[in-house]
């Protein structure tokens, strides 16, 4: 009988020992090896992708605009002078007028203005300036153009005396002291059917 216990222990002992070891083992489905993957072959950067540094502005743009400019395309002038006639160059008949100038980015530019003078005596006058270095600060110029005088004394009849109009010609100096304004300096000549004219003035321009 004891035999019998012995070897049912025996067996019993040695069924879990064998259960054990086949939980324990590895599976032998699983491999060991890792699986294959291919190289990766790095893409080549196209050119039009290249990443560069951004540029640095210049310290000196090329767009910057000088500071001697004149932006300005019209332009309104109060001045003051003196007349004289070529017979007697005197130069005592005061003159007093104002000229504008026609909005025009470039010469030549329409410029239309009136006078007074001594004795009752006008002028009204248009003409086509050209301007020399008209972007610049320094602006000689010359001006052509037709002048009609008027009388007080005639009124509108001053229309239908043909001595009453002239060929006015004229050359000026003019400087820009302080922007906007400016220094004009005009020496003009008034030419007509019986008498010639010399005028000498000093303005002060406006541009806007």
């Amino acid at each position: 009988m004891s035999k019998l216990r012995i070897f049912v222990s025996a067996t019993i002992v040695l069924f879990y020992g064998f259960s054990y070891n086949l939980e324990a083992s590895p599976s032998k489905e699983v491999s060991d090896e890792t699986p294959y993957q291919a190289p990766q072959i790095p893409m080549p950067i196209d050119d039009s992708l290249a990443i560069s540094r951004p540029t640095q502005p210049s310290s000196k743009s090329k767009s910057s605009l000088d500071p001697d400019y004149y932006p300005f395309k019209q332009q309104f002038t109060l001045r003051i002078g003196r007349a004289a006639e070529i017979s007697n160059l005197g130069f005592d008949d005061m003159v007093l007028g104002f000229q504008y100038l026609f909005p025009k980015f470039l010469s030549p530019k329409i410029e239309a203005g009136a006078d007074l003078r001594e004795q009752g005596r006008g002028h009204l006058h248009l003409g086509l300036r050209t301007i020399f270095n008209e972007r610049s600060y320094f602006r000689p110029s010359f001006k052509l153009g037709l002048d009609h005088q008027v009388k007080a004394s005639d009124g509108l009849g001053s229309l239908t005396h043909y001595e009453n109009y002239f060929v006015r010609l004229s050359g000026t100096l003019e400087y820009v002291a302080f922007n906007p304004y400016s220094l004009r300096l005009e020496a003009e000549s008034l030419a007509g059917f019986k008498k010639t004219t010399l005028m000498l003035s000093l303005g002060l321009s406006r541009g806007w």
